[in-house]
C-alpha cells in the first residue's frame, strides 16, 4: 500500500483532468462514509427509542393526535 506521501506525489504528477477525477472520487467517498454515519446514528436512536417503548418509559402518541397537536402549536 501507498504511503501518503506517495499518493500526493502520484496525484500532484497527474494532469488537471486526472487531478479533477480523482478529486470527484475522493469527494464522493467522503460523502458516502458521512451518509453511512449518519444512517448508523439514526438506527441507533431509532433503537434506543423503540428500547423506551418497550421498557415502558415513555409512551407512544397515536398518530392522529400528535398531528393534531402540532396544527394546534402551528395555529393551523
Amino acid at each position: 500500500m501507498l504511503t501518503l506521501n506517495q499518493i500526493i506525489s502520484e496525484a500532484t504528477a497527474l494532469s488537471d483532468s486526472d487531478k479533477a477525477v480523482l478529486i470527484e472520487k475522493v469527494m464522493e467517498s467522503m460523502t458516502e462514509q458521512r451518509e453511512a454515519e449518519r444512517l448508523r446514528e439514526g438506527v441507533r436512536i431509532a433503537q434506543e427509542r423503540l428500547a423506551e417503548i418497550d421498557e415502558g418509559r415513555v409512551q407512544t402518541i397515536p398518530g392522529d393526535i400528535a398531528l393534531a397537536q402540532v396544527r394546534q402549536r402551528l395555529g393551523q
